[in-house]
Formats: structure tokens, sequence, C-alpha cells
């Protein structure tokens, strides 16, 4: 038996490539007029480079919203710009939602690689078919974060792209530590986390775990969890992992919370700890994304599962159209 039927180890180790051609896909293609808002409507793997969006904006004076559903909040109209992502075109929230920002008027570009959804947006980002959605990040995140530098909504440095890839480029490293990191994890449960500001990276690491692993795992943020999840710790076993993503520039507090809870924690489950690399915060955020790829792919491995397809998924899908 082929674990790896698809060769998504390769696709991993691709992806400072993709990351690359995915910069050039918007040329050319801005943003019109006055943007108030900015919302991603997506699911799944297609949506959380709005995640990624998000924390990239969050130092700017734009509000950003990631939409997971068949509805737009209230608030959007004609001086919204609505990202509708769907990696196979055919995400029927995402058809849905893209529908209401119709309704709205408000500004629309669609991410796809093809389907209902490049038929039915004027403007739309053509990306590379074949993945897997999850595995199609950077085809994903790029192409909004250039249409916001077309627009002049927001500046993005080359110096920040090119140690972003840099870093990238170091996959046998990266390689290397995830597999050691399954091995560390191998049969626990994992639970993530991060501070509040890079929240949607231990969500992701999560997310990749429960479909390429096939297996649960969870994540939290600080310092939200010291108010809760912390006092689970008492009923915890050595079934459970602790996964701490840390930020050389989190919060001094959030530094300080994260040395106690791990002290804490310490006293009832493995605790693993993994440092973001660079210096620019697309470094940072995309070095964790990728160390945490890997890892989900060799804990699949380590649960003699094939980490690409998604056999519930599929299935449920079908059940909704019958």
């Amino acid at each position: 038996m082929t674990l790896d039927s698809q060769n998504l180890l390769q696709v991993i180790k691709d992806f400072p490539n993709q990351c690359r051609e995915a910069l050039s896909l918007p040329k050319g293609i801005s943003a019109s007029g006055d943007v108030n808002n900015i919302i991603i409507t997506g699911m799944g793997g297609s949506a959380v480079g709005g995640d990624f969006l998000k924390i990239y904006l969050s130092d700017t004076n734009i509000p950003v919203y990631v939409n997971r559903g068949y509805k737009l909040p209230k608030f959007v109209n004609e001086k919204s710009l609505v990202f509708a992502v769907s990696y196979s075109g055919n995400t029927e929230e995402t058809l849905s939602a893209l529908n209401d920002a119709k309704e709205r008027n408000a500004q629309i570009i669609g991410i796809t690689s093809g389907g209902k959804l490049a038929e039915e947006c004027e403007k739309v980002i053509k990306i590379p078919s074949g993945l897997q959605p999850r595995a199609a990040l950077g085809y994903t995140f790029f192409p909004m974060l250039g249409i916001l530098h077309n627009s002049d909504i927001v500046r993005v440095k080359n110096d920040e792209l090119n140690e972003m890839l840099e870093i990238l480029k170091q996959t046998d490293k990266f390689n290397d530590a995830g597999e050691e990191l399954s091995k560390k994890l191998k049969e626990k449960i994992p639970v993530i986390y991060a501070s509040e500001a890079l929240g949607a990276i231990a969500f992701r690491w999560k997310t990749q775990i429960n479909e390429n692993a096939k297996m649960p795992a969870f994540y939290n943020v600080f310092s939200e969890m010291n108010h809760n999840e912390i006092a689970a710790y008492k009923g915890m076993d050595h079934k459970f992992a602790a996964v701490i993503i840390r930020d050389k520039y989190d919060n001094d507090r959030i530094k300080r919370r994260m040395d106690i809870c791990k002290e804490i924690m310490e006293q009832y489950v493995e605790v693993e700890e993994v440092e973001t690399q660079g210096e620019s915060l697309l470094a940072r955020m995309f070095s964790a994304i990728y160390l945490g790829d890997f890892v989900s792919y060799y804990m699949a491995l380590s649960n003699r599962v094939d980490p690409s397809p998604v056999d519930i998924i599929e299935g449920m899908k079908k059940k909704l159209v019958e």
C-alpha cells in the first residue's frame, strides 16, 4: 500500500515555489474606488488565507472579516471588497455568499481554479488546479495580498517577501524538524497554542492535523485559555500533548503567561515549543505554517493513513446533493 498516493510530500516541498508563482498572478488586477472593509468568504482550506490576511492587516485602519457560511454580515455594502475564495469553484456556501455580495453591490474578486465561481465573477484570478485546497494556501493568500498592494490599500515591501522566500527555501530543515516533532507527538492528541495575534497559525496546525493525519487536534490562544482551558489540565492525561507556538514579538505579558502555563501543563502532559523565524511578519507567519504542514504529514504516515484523500468530507458533500 502506498501511503502517500498523491505525493503530498512533494507538494509541501514545492510550497516556496507555489508562493513565488502566486505573487505574479494578480499582476494588473486591483480594486477600484473607496474600500471601507474587506471580507474574505470561503470554507476550509480556501478560507484560511483570509485568516492570515487578517493578521497581516492587523496594524492597518481597514477592518478585515473572514466569512465562513452562506450569508455575509449586514455591514457589507457597495464600499466593501469581497474576496470570494473557493479552490474548486463549487463550494455551495461560498457561491451563496457570492450572490449575497452581488445583491449588496459589493466589489467582488474571485479566486478559484474554475467551477461556477469562475463563471459568476467578472473579476477572477484563476489558480492552478489539481491540489487539495488546504495545499494551495500560497495560491489563495498571495493573490489577495497582491491585489491590495496594487490597489494602494497596503504596501508590501520586497525585502519582506524576499526574507520569507529565503526562509522557506530551507525545505530540508523544515522537513526534518517536522518529522522530529511528529515523533514526539506520536499517539498523542495535540493541543496547539499561540498568542491571540497569531491564533490563526495554531488553527491551521489543528486543521492540517485533522485532514492530513485524520485525527483529533485542538487549538486555543493566549491569554484567553488562561481564563478557562488551563483548569482542564488537572483532568488531562498522557494521551494529550501541548504545542506552544512562540513569536519573539509576542506581548511580554503573553510570553510570561506562556512560561507559567508551560510549567503547569508539564505536570500533566508533554509540552513542545516551536519558534517562528525571521523578522518580518510574513516570514514569521509562514515559517510556522510551513513547519506545521510537515508535522501533519509525518503524523499521517505514523498513523498509517494516506494524507491527501478526505473521504469523509467528500462523502458528506455527496449526501448533501442526493
